[in-house]
């Protein structure tokens, strides 16, 4: 069987589907001999506008997987080529623009909200990254649920604690977070809940004092002017740093650099950041919103993501009690270990495998 795979996400600077892809293609070639996974690229690693977009997922990646002799397509990311005669598999990361429309602009909102959705209606089978993500997928897509499977990804394997005291240091030095920090990993939108975070963060630096920071990771979007006016608004403009796009290479030292690590999302498709820090070793504080129970379970505290109060209250406790917070991280690490990328692979070929079946059967 040879599988093509849509590698387009892993170009440029990476996101959350550029990171499952290329974890999920190391971790295919590893354990499977058997089988033949083509690696498609488009010519050019220049940002995609949705028009360009919809050509690549719907010409140029399936005509570039055909020619090299794919039995199977998998789009890992975007849209369900609709005119291929070979087994489509889809993976479905979330539906936030069916939720979020309005925090979209337009041209995004259009792709996301309207299109994809519609091309997943033509998929031989969908994997779904979380139990959640599956509910969504049936509840607002119609699509059955003998269709869908659900696997959840997980940590990259560079995500682990770091104890080397020069590392830590540097990393310190380089994003200017101080010496204790509460750290967010993701991207700079409404959705993420950020002026709640700086609020609560505000509260409980009152309680613990003035040495603590809330470091910001993510690139400088639309949404960022917003939330930097109500940093300044609240007065927190020398203890909230906003780092931009981090090196990947640099995340586990930045994780495990940070005191704690908090996430008061109000949707996730997987969460993986959340994962990502309780790999490290670093405690965490996030939303029980969406598909975040499956992922933090029990290595967590989960807290509704308008709840003030118990934010306050428990970002206070662990920004001032060792004990706490190494209890939160023993119980984070163990958490992590439930998930692998061995584990996703197998599960997805597994898939492959029965689409193939599927399709010998007709």
């Amino acid at each position: 069987m040879k599988v093509a795979i849509d590698m387009q996400t892993t170009q440029a600077q990476k996101t959350g589907f550029g990171f499952y892809v290329e974890n999920l293609v190391r971790n295919l070639e590893q354990i499977d001999r058997r089988n033949e996974y083509i690696r498609i690229l488009p010519e050019t690693e220049e940002d995609f506008t949705s028009v360009r977009r919809w050509w690549w997922d719907q010409v140029g990646y399936p005509t570039a997987a055909l020619r090299a002799g794919a039995n199977v397509i998998h789009q890992p990311a975007f849209s369900a080529p609709l005119r291929v005669k070979i087994p489509v598999v889809v993976t479905i990361h979330d539906l936030i623009a069916m939720h979020f429309g309005a925090d979209i602009p337009l041209g995004s909102r259009m792709y996301f909200g309207r299109w994809m959705p519609f091309s997943y209606r033509f998929a031989s089978h969908i994997i779904s990254v979380s139990e959640h993500t599956k509910q969504d997928i049936i509840e607002l897509l119609g699509i059955p649920e003998e269709k869908i499977t659900v696997i959840y990804e997980a940590a990259d394997e560079i995500f682990r604690p770091v104890r080397d005291k020069d590392r830590l240091a540097a990393v310190r030095q380089k994003y200017q977070t101080g010496e204790r920090f509460i750290l967010h990993v993701g991207t700079i939108n409404p959705r993420k809940n950020l002026e709640f975070l700086v609020r609560v963060f505000g509260e409980a630096r009152k309680k613990v004092g003035p040495s603590w920071k809330l470091v910001i990771t993510g690139k400088k979007g639309w949404y960022y002017e917003g939330l930097f006016g109500a940093v300044q608004e609240l007065g927190l403009a020398n203890a909230v740093v906003f780092t931009g796009y981090i090196d990947e290479e640099d995340k586990p030292y930045l994780y495990s650099a940070a005191s704690l690590f908090a996430f008061p999302s109000l949707y996730e498709g997987a969460g993986l950041p959340p994962l990502e820090a309780m790999a490290c070793g670093t405690p965490v504080v996030s939303s029980n919103t969406s598909s975040l129970p499956e992922m933090v379970g029990n290595g967590g505290i989960l807290l509704p993501p308008d709840d003030t109060a118990g934010w306050v209250h428990a970002l206070a406790r662990l920004m001032t009690d060792a004990s706490l917070r190494r209890e939160a991280a023993a119980k984070g690490r163990k958490q992590a270990k439930k998930f692998s990328w061995e584990r996703t692979a197998r599960e997805t070929i597994r898939v492959y495998e029965r689409v193939m079946r599927e399709t010998q059967q007709r």
